[in-house]
């Protein structure tokens, strides 16, 4: 689901994190933090200036590549774990882990996703990730993108990405038919009813709860967005309510809602989550 996990997938706990200076050039390049260095390859390169001053000491940013899958999947599971108002739809941890380890290495085969991780340079580990699905009219995210072919697992129908919009994602096991269709079909409806294919779109963005409250979403969110207002390209997101203030700092504005009914799984209250649109903002 696009957000739903960006909102549903959001987990919106956004993230805390420190990016090194982008790299680019062909090969490796290095950047020095601390007592020692760091190396990029090429395919790791931002396309935009490292945004040094939004991160904390000790963390660094980078395009993720399908060997980050496991790592992001982790952070994943951690933090809807910790957001359970829109796993209601789960079936057990193991399977939802294998699940979802699928799709997120599968998205590296879709030339209109691109994600990116932050790393907590103390132990190695991701302990963030964003999803951006990026028009093709956009050029300013080009530089350093790179479409892996063999990235492609076994949770899609009719090939890599863009689950929601193509229809083509397979339910897990043990997952109620009912619940699922209704979880991405709303999605895909809410999609196509903000014509969400025109957009910068961020579908996904969730940090390790224990590495919340450092800044690390905004760093994640900002870089990209400064493209989006030099391209003059709107971006949208659906975002979980917790998410909601970070995003209107953002500049997002909330133009809808979408709502689950959770009565079958014996839940009153339906999660929401709230539609959001940030227009491109003119340089001062």
């Amino acid at each position: 689901m696009r957000h739903i996990v960006n909102s549903a997938s959001n987990s919106l706990h956004l993230l805390g994190a420190k990016w090194s200076r982008s790299v680019h050039a062909f090969g490796e390049a290095a950047d020095r933090v601390g007592r020692g260095y760091r190396y990029y390859s090429s395919s790791m390169a931002l396309p935009f200036p490292h945004p040094e001053a939004l991160l904390p000491p000790g963390f660094a940013m980078s395009r993720a590549t399908p060997e980050d899958a496991p790592g992001m999947t982790d952070v994943y599971m951690h933090a809807f774990s910790a957001t359970p108002d829109f796993t209601y739809w789960w079936s057990s941890p193991s399977i939802m882990h294998a699940w979802n380890l699928d799709r997120i290495r599968t998205r590296f085969a879709d030339p209109g996703v691109q994600q990116f991780k932050i790393v907590d340079e103390a132990n190695g580990k991701i302990v963030a990730f964003a999803k951006w699905d990026v028009p093709a009219t956009v050029q300013g995210l080009r530089e350093g993108f790179k479409v892996y072919d063999d990235a492609v697992g076994s949770g899609m129908e009719g090939g890599a990405g863009g689950e929601v919009e193509k229809g083509g994602l397979k339910k897990p096991d043990g997952v109620d038919q009912e619940l699922f269709d209704g979880l991405f079909g709303g999605l895909k409806k809410m999609q196509e009813k903000w014509r969400v294919s025109e957009k910068l779109a961020l579908s996904i963005i969730c940090t390790e709860p224990s590495y919340h409250g450092r800044g690390i979403g905004a760093a994640l969110i900002q870089s990209v967005l400064a493209v989006a207002d030099a391209e003059k390209v709107t971006a949208y997101l659906e975002a979980m309510p917790l998410a909601v203030p970070l995003y209107k700092r953002q500049g997002f504005v909330p133009v809808d809602t979408l709502a689950f009914d959770v009565s079958k799984v014996g839940r009153t209250e339906n999660p929401v989550l709230t539609i959001m649109v940030r227009e491109p903002k003119s340089a001062a």
